[in-house]
């Protein structure tokens, strides 16, 4: 089969998590002799594998022609073109797969819910956009892939009015993917990490780490308050973030004492091919989700990089990743309360941090990329759609618009009168 993976987005050196899944799906889709096309934004050579092509979205020719060619377009996120390519891709009897994972509308109504300002509107736009485009998936498209139980839960809902429990087989759980588990050394990852910090850390250092972006969603604020606790009863522990702005950097250190913060380190992202290098070098990796309906629906896609490093995780509640860690033992669930005192504990017994990282390196198995592949593949095979039933879920889509657009003006208006 010929895959088109459809992602806005920029293959670049700083990999997000889409693009990031993406390509090493096309690695393996192609290891499995299958055709693939990545379509985004822009391309760079070293990061599109040597057997997938890249389509950038500002070639319509060239997009078309992927189009055409494709038997299964798979799509994370995607403008109106996008939309209306897929729809028309599916009306000549192409399988099409919504990427469910990360639903973005939720994080975006949490950022306009804890007070986005100016942007309120904009963000408004694309969060009724991003949940428009869910329910088009839901109603038209062959596949919907989702992350987890409460995203699987989220579409279901939002099949059931229209079609019942008929439509539920087509959507599939298949948790995101992780490298296959590589000898990076933590003693060379420490000096890594030293060197881009222009510093060095001693043996008994316990280096935290936040693997990902600093987000408004992220109630980062309750989190430093508790990393800096912890600090002050070992001057030991570290914590380090990446790519970090200069205001971003000023808003965060507001919530640690003057006495930590040169235990916060702030450093560049790092490129995304030589992540593990430096990654390797902490001694846990730090996972906090505000608390909210993001925390629900998230898809904690850095957790997966910490299965191929063997690295263990410290996070707060949610219902993907806190029972497999509980269950596994590859990390601790914490509340924000006790945070300091897991942190601090930790970084006193390192027997305990090291049977956590044996632990998550067992684990990581059943969530290799080939697995991720060979159920993607399954799903398709197993999800076709008549022409007849497109064009039934394409036309209540159709209807259903008008209603979703009544809401959006009255949450549009609100949101103005909020602003003034």
């Amino acid at each position: 089969m010929r895959f088109l993976l459809a992602y806005k987005g920029n293959y670049g050196t700083t990999l997000r998590g889409p693009e990031m899944r993406y390509v090493a799906l096309a690695r393996q889709l192609a290891s499995l002799q299958h055709d693939v096309i990545l379509c985004g934004r822009s391309g760079e050579g070293s990061c599109i594998p040597s057997n997938v092509r890249f389509v950038p979205v500002s070639d319509m020719w060239s997009l078309l022609r992927a189009f055409a060619s494709s038997n299964v377009i798979m799509l994370h996120g995607g403008g109106p073109l996008l939309m209306l390519l897929a729809i028309g891709a599916g009306l000549v009897g192409k399988c099409v797969v919504l990427d469910g994972y990360v639903p973005h509308w939720i994080e975006l109504d949490e950022v306009i819910s804890n007070g986005a300002g100016a942007s309120a509107p904009k963000l408004l736009v694309k969060a009724y956009f991003n949940v428009a485009r869910s329910l088009l998936g839901a109603l038209v498209f062959n596949l919907i892939i989702v992350a987890n139980k409460r995203q699987l839960d989220m579409f279901r809902g939002m099949m059931a009015p229209f079609a019942l429990t008929h439509d539920f087989p087509r959507i599939t759980v298949i948790p995101f993917g992780c490298t296959e588990q590589q000898d990076c050394s933590q003693e060379v990852g420490r000096e890594t990490l030293a060197g881009l910090a222009n510093t060095s850390f001693s043996r008994d250092d316990f280096l935290i780490g936040w693997l990902g972006g600093t987000y408004g969603w992220f109630d980062l604020g309750g989190v430093l308050s508790e990393v800096s606790k912890a600090i002050s009863r070992n001057k030991k522990i570290k914590m380090i973030f990446f790519g970090v702005d200069e205001q971003r950097k000023a808003e965060l250190l507001v919530f640690v004492d003057t006495a930590a913060r040169e235990n916060i380190l702030f450093l560049p992202w790092v490129d995304f091919s030589r992540r593990f290098e430096y990654w390797a070098g902490f001694d846990v990796s730090l996972v906090w989700g505000g608390e909210g309906y993001e925390n629900d629906y998230a898809s904690r896609t850095r957790n997966f990089d910490c299965l191929t490093l063997g690295l263990p995780i410290v996070q707060n509640e949610d219902d993907e990743w806190s029972p497999r860690l509980q269950q596994s033992g590859a990390g601790v669930v914490a509340s924000q309360s006790g945070l300091a005192d897991v942190l601090f504990e930790l970084s006193n017994i390192p027997e305990k941090v090291s049977a956590m990282r044996a632990s998550m390196s067992a684990l990581a198995p059943e969530f290799y990329w080939s697995r991720f592949a060979e159920k993607l593949v399954e799903g398709v095979k197993t999800s076709p759609m008549s022409l007849g039933r497109r064009v039934i879920g394409l036309t209540a889509f159709s209807l259903a618009l008008p209603a979703v657009f009544m809401f959006f003006a009255f949450t549009f208006i609100m949101a103005i009168f909020k602003r003034s």
